[in-house]
């Protein structure tokens, strides 16, 4: 009994040190794998070796950094990793063989990595507000002047940014650069309402007062370089200069209710009122256009009619006013085409280049029969039978205009079938008809009780 109970415990004690025995030998063997996992060199060739003693191959996250393995033989890379046409896509650095990001240099050569992937920029790169350029072979970054295709001129800072707005260099000489394109600016242009005129080559800011652009003369500041508009007095001689900023020369003007005449050298001087306007009649006065370069015979009641003249009244305010006497019985798309064909005429320039001046324009009579009616004037003076639909028509025919103009978008009005609303003549159906227009051949339509047409043919 006593043996057989010493045999049990012997063989107890037996068990359990072999299960111990086992168990040592699993911990040193987990131990020296874990001691084996990390970066390992073996004949040049670096690899990472995982906790189970496995190459790691493909990409591998170690400290918010990236690295990269062969798929196939886990080996490291390091240096350019290229795609399948042979283009350089990311770059490893050469010792410890982490994954490039942002802005790296080598050299003189300045590159960017994308961040969230480590791809190469090339191309255009926007960053907090600032433009880059990379070229589209090395990626590159490019600094200093870069001419385009079309001989346009962009200048990048040592940084890489893209100048944008003004800057004034080292010598004093003042640029601007398109805020969108960085396309530096030549010849004449318009930044925040104001004209200057930029060198063709250069792009230098002119400010040496006076100057001559084309045929044209202007007056550009010589402090800031923005072109005079309105009356200059200088050297006790008085000039005028048009709302683009060319200044009159060689003409007669109407100013503020006062007749001007202009010498060659543009030099003012004021003309006694004879009782009748310059071009010697009593109804109407000639009205240089600086745009179109010429004189056109307007209606004398551009001067009485409150708000025209002065510009008290918009464009928006002339066209509510002149629809709704003309069609205000025909509805907001009436009154709109209405309103589009005194617009249209501003781009031909057989007409005056401003609307207003296009409503008043005439001879013996006016081109408008409400402008010596008086159904204009009681408009202009508020007396509106509809007012919000009188606006609300004029609205979409400068908003339809301005979208045609700027970016060709056709000019459509309910109700009408044209494609593209160019007409610039309307009149009463009935009185159409009596025209001496070859029917055969002009371009017309119909809506309501009046009939548009292109032009008189």
């Amino acid at each position: 009994m006593i043996k057989e109970e010493r045999n049990r415990k012997q063989s107890l004690a037996l068990v359990l040190l072999v299960i111990a025995t086992l168990c040592t030998v699993f911990l040193m063997t987990r131990d020296v794998q874990a001691a084996k996992a990390g970066f390992k060199t073996i004949n040049g060739k670096t690899y990472y070796i995982t906790a189970s003693g496995a190459k790691q191959k493909g990409w591998l996250t170690l400290k918010g950094k990236k690295y990269y393995f062969n798929k196939k033989t886990g080996v490291q890379l390091k240096g350019w990793q290229k795609d399948s046409k042979g283009r350089n896509i990311r770059y490893f650095t050469k010792g410890k063989g982490v994954m490039a990001t942002g802005f790296l240099k080598s050299g003189t050569v300045t590159r960017y990595f994308r961040p969230s992937n480590g791809k190469l920029v090339r191309g255009w790169l926007t960053l907090k507000g600032k433009k880059y350029y990379f070229t589209s072979g090395t990626g590159a970054m490019v600094k200093g002047w870069q001419t385009t295709a079309k001989k346009e001129k962009r200048y990048f800072k040592s940084n890489g940014q893209m100048l944008t707005g003004w800057f004034t260099d080292s010598k004093g000489y003042t640029r601007y650069f398109n805020t969108s394109t960085g396309i530096m600016y030549t010849g004449l242009k318009t930044v925040d309402g104001n004209i200057y005129y930029f060198s063709k080559t250069s792009g230098v800011r002119y400010q040496k007062g006076f100057g001559k652009v084309g045929s044209k003369r202007y007056y550009f500041s010589t402090t800031d370089g923005k072109a005079q508009t309105g009356w200059l007095s200088l050297d006790g001689n008085s000039y005028y200069f048009g709302t683009t900023g060319v200044m009159y020369v060689n003409t007669t003007a109407s100013i503020g209710g006062k007749t001007y005449a202009f010498d060659s050298n543009g030099v003012a001087s004021e003309k006694q009122d004879s009782g009748k306007d310059d071009n010697d009649s009593s109804i109407t006065f000639t009205w240089y256009d600086e745009k179109r370069g010429r004189n056109f015979t307007i209606m004398k009641e551009l001067k009485s009619h409150p708000g025209v003249a002065d510009g008290t009244k918009s464009d928006l305010d002339i066209l509510a006013a002149v629809c709704e006497a003309e069609a205000g019985d025909q509805g907001i798309a009436g009154m709109k085409a209405v309103a589009l064909c005194l617009l249209n005429r501003t781009l031909d320039k057989e007409f005056p280049s401003s609307v207003r001046y296009v409503l008043y324009q005439g001879t013996t009579f006016p081109q408008y029969s409400v402008v010596t009616n008086n159904q204009l004037l009681k408009r202009l003076n508020g007396q509106f039978i509809d007012r919000a639909s009188a606006y609300e028509a004029a609205q979409q025919a400068l908003d339809s205009f301005n979208a045609y103009v700027l970016n060709g978008t056709p000019r459509t009005v309910s109700g009408i079938k044209a494609k593209d609303f160019n007409y610039k003549y309307f009149m009463m159906t009935s009185a159409f008809w009596k025209q001496p227009l070859n029917f055969k051949k002009v371009v017309y339509e119909t809506y309501k009780d009046h009939t548009f047409f292109v032009d008189w043919v």
